[in-house]
């Protein structure tokens, strides 16, 4: 097969992910931001170079994968002069679901039908399929693989049977250079994921973006900047469709700002992956305005609120209330959701006193959900009666700020979401190490009833299942509520 060089046609970001030597990579960018193109790219240079490893393209549907991904990826080859062999094509290179014309090299290949098989010329050949039944595809074995639009595919999916299959011997990594077999050097089986954002939690996760939201803002909202990072030995790049303006045109991308709320053009045009999607409980929340360093103050009282369902963890978040001017600037400092086994009140209370004691005599207050109060049938001791022996020297006759009951949830969800609009001169900060609170107001959602919506999930080793998300949302709903319950009594 003929020899291609890439040329200034490839924009940065582009680049900068051709250039990766780590094993697993995203890409993420604005709709029209060149991923397919990439995907082109990228698969004819392992053809190319290692046509004795087989690879992989997926799609998240079988519709997706042949109008959308494949399509984009043949228009690369074609631009390269990589074509189809066809009885009007005797010169193509490569033949799609069929077995090969006699000419082409299968030196490798064992198969009886060519199903979703791409074969070319040289031996190289790619195994394509959707996402939608993944078993499908256990028993391959890839060399790479490409993934496109992943953010609708399962991460169980892509964790357990893609990288699963990424086994293949034949490409190795030395010196930052990639040799093929016979060659020295670490075995290399490379995953790229092309997508544009969604808010999707286990993508987020996998790949550390929440740690580096600020710095992921201040790239990706231009025309010449992007986000490319190595984070936990994987590479990060995320940029916006300008960097492809050259192909999609300056009136599609304009379109898409135009025709879209401004949330939805972050992540369609900037490929913001924090923005909101839809239905979200904690509508006015903003990781860019209300997420940033907060340090513990001196001299200042310290409110400690609970939620104490104990999986996936026990619950407690630190906040302080000081005043700006006119303002109460309301901190969340810390946050603690500790698993079994220290999964209980008392650990987690004790843990929060080892950081925190010189602080505790400022003042200490408690908060959080009403139902703590109920005794367990093991004992005569409740949640509060825990709390209130352990913090017994910190305490005074003030301390207890627990409810009767719990205030209404879709009150407090009015009355939360007015808060963080700056609304009755209140600001809220949370510290950018309390993840899973961040966590819990970027996917929360409202159900039908505009109640939160609790995803549950199955503990893979004990089986047992639990809520997801909300844990931390509800206890800094307890704390909010009840510190300004003259205002939420009045209006709400």
């Amino acid at each position: 097969m003929q020899k291609t060089t890439i040329t200034n046609e490839v924009s940065a970001p582009q680049m900068a992910m051709l250039k990766s030597r780590q094993s697993i990579n995203l890409f993420l960018s604005g709709k029209g931001g060149g991923k397919s193109y990439f995907n082109g790219i990228i698969s004819y240079w392992y053809i190319r170079n290692f046509p004795d490893c087989k690879g992989f393209i997926g799609a998240n549907t079988y519709d997706q994968l042949n109008t959308s991904t494949l399509f984009r990826i043949r228009e690369y080859w074609k631009s390269i002069g990589i074509t189809e062999y066809t009885k009007h094509n005797t010169g193509g290179h490569y033949v799609v679901g069929i077995a090969p014309p006699e000419h082409f090299n299968t030196e490798h290949h064992n198969f009886d039908k060519y199903f979703n098989i791409i074969s070319f010329i040289n031996g190289a050949i790619i195994f394509v399929g959707s996402m939608e039944n993944a078993k499908s595809h256990e028993g391959k074995e890839f060399a790479w693989s490409v993934l496109d639009e992943t953010k609708d595919t399962r991460e169980d999916d892509v964790r357990d049977i893609i990288i699963a299959r990424l086994r293949q011997k034949g490409i190795y990594l030395r010196d930052g250079e990639l040799y093929g077999e016979g060659s020295q050097g670490e075995q290399f089986n490379p995953l790229y994921i092309t997508t544009s954002p969604a808010k999707v939690p286990w993508i987020n996760e996998w790949f550390g973006l929440d740690d580096y939201a600020q710095e992921i803002a201040s790239r990706i909202y231009s025309r010449t900047d992007y986000f490319n990072k190595v984070i936990n030995g994987r590479r990060v790049v995320i940029a916006s469709s300008y960097h492809n303006v050259h192909n999609v045109g300056e009136n599609y991308i304009q379109n898409m700002l135009d025709n879209n709320s401004e949330a939805q053009g972050r992540t369609m045009v900037y490929a913001n992956p924090f923005t909101s999607t839809g239905g979200e409980f904690y509508t006015s929340f903003n990781r860019l305005v209300h997420v940033t360093d907060v340090p513990v103050i001196d001299n200042q009282a310290v409110h400690a609120t609970y939620d104490f369902n104990v999986v996936p963890y026990m619950t407690l978040l630190l906040w302080q209330v000081v005043l700006k001017g006119n303002i109460k600037q309301v901190r969340c400092f810390r946050e603690y959701c500790l698993p079994s086994p220290k999964n209980t009140t008392e650990a987690v209370t004790l843990e929060m006193m080892r950081d925190y004691d010189k602080y505790l005599n400022s003042g200490m207050f408690y908060y959080g959900d009403s139902t703590g109060r109920a005794r367990d049938t093991r004992s005569n001791f409740h949640n509060y009666d825990i709390i209130r022996r352990v913090l017994r020297t910190y305490l005074n006759n003030y301390s207890d700020r627990v409810p009767p009951k719990n205030p209404p949830v879709i009150a407090r969800r009015d009355f939360v979401n007015a808060l963080f609009e700056n609304k009755h001169d209140v600001e809220i900060l949370i510290d950018s190490r309390c993840k899973n609170l961040i966590l819990d107001l970027e996917f929360v959602k409202e159900d039908q009833e505009g109640r939160k919506m609790k995803e549950t999930a199955t503990d893979p080793v004990t089986k047992q299942k639990y809520e997801k998300f909300g844990h931390t949302s509800d206890a800094m709903d307890y704390f909010l509520v009840q510190y300004f319950r003259a205002i939420f009594d009045k209006l709400y």
